[in-house]
């Protein structure tokens, strides 16, 4: 994760609180980055209406994005109060996704921090077609927050996979490190690391005879097969970390589908803020981010490879 200098912050205006300019609020002042308050504006009204002429839509439109720049100059005076730079945007765009990574590619962008919409009452996030968008294709850190009181980060996860499969790229897992612990350092929070592997099923090991596998393998013992795949990760896993400095707390290595252990293993860790790596051919590593972030209660950093 190279420097935070810029951060585009995705406001909502059917919301009164704006947890990503919170958030990102939080992090300019830790790193001296500025922001940009970035507004997609849009009334399909305008455009269906037959009684309105060209020259109309576009009064029509100027007058609109006025109104909504005059809404984003009410959060400036928060953004001003601690002496960082700041200024806003507002574009007439019906694809919030396509506007917002349009900005990030012409405005020299280095990190992207958007809200999720957040059940109070069963504590989950719902993610918008527009952020499943963004995850899938936004080219620099994607920070999806949710709204919450208490934004501090006080235990970061980074979720890596050092048997670089799924066409993720070789230094994917060292961004998502590095992201990690900036994000960590920033909060004076605690860096965690996480690994979920998954091993073949004691049914399947069981029936890989009958498909003329590997003899050899089946002449063993189901547990020593167990042993042998975990010790490959374990060991795959301490190289990756060999050149950081995690204490054995601080490292999970554990065995099962991602898309169950990693929203477990986020609860039981009480992990505020989980780093993933989207690979480049736009899925996230193990193509289960759907059902992980389903199940994720806590923020999401996505760090593309």
């Amino acid at each position: 994760m190279k420097s935070i200098d810029k951060i585009l912050v995705v406001m909502d205006s059917s919301s009164d609180h704006q947890a990503a300019l919170v958030q990102a609020i939080n992090i300019a002042k830790k790193t001296s980055a500025s922001i940009e308050l970035f507004l997609v504006a849009y009334n399909s009204e305008f455009v269906s209406h037959w009684n309105f002429n060209q020259s109309q839509l576009a009064a029509l439109q100027k007058e609109y994005i006025a109104s909504k720049l005059r809404w984003l100059e009410t959060y400036l005076p928060e953004v001003k109060l601690y002496d960082i730079d700041v200024s806003m945007a507002v574009v007439w765009h019906a694809d919030v996704s396509c506007a917002v990574l349009a900005q990030v590619a012409s405005n020299g962008v280095s990190l992207v921090v958007k809200s999720t919409k957040q059940n109070s009452i069963i504590n989950k996030i719902f993610f918008t077609p527009c952020d499943w968008q963004l995850l899938e294709h936004c080219p620099v850190p994607l920070l999806l927050t949710k709204n919450i009181s208490d934004y501090s980060y006080r235990r970061v996860m980074a979720a890596v996979d050092p048997e670089r499969s799924h066409n993720k790229t070789e230094k994917l897992d060292a961004e998502i490190i590095q992201a990690g612990l900036v994000m960590a350092e920033l909060f004076d929070g605690k860096p965690l690391i996480c690994h979920c592997y998954q091993p073949i099923g004691v049914e399947l090991w069981q029936g890989m005879s009958s498909v003329g596998m590997d003899h050899s393998l089946m002449n063993g013992d189901f547990h020593e097969y167990s042993d042998a795949i975990k010790h490959h990760h374990q060991v795959a896993f301490n190289e990756l970390l060999s050149d950081y400095a995690f204490d054995e707390k601080s490292t999970h290595l554990v065995a099962g589908s991602a898309e169950f252990e990693l929203p477990e293993l986020v609860k039981t860790q009480q992990v505020d803020l989980l780093v993933m790596g989207m690979a480049n051919n736009g899925k996230f590593i193990g193509n289960t981010v759907e059902k992980i972030l389903d199940n994720v209660g806590c923020d999401i950093l996505s760090i593309k490879g």
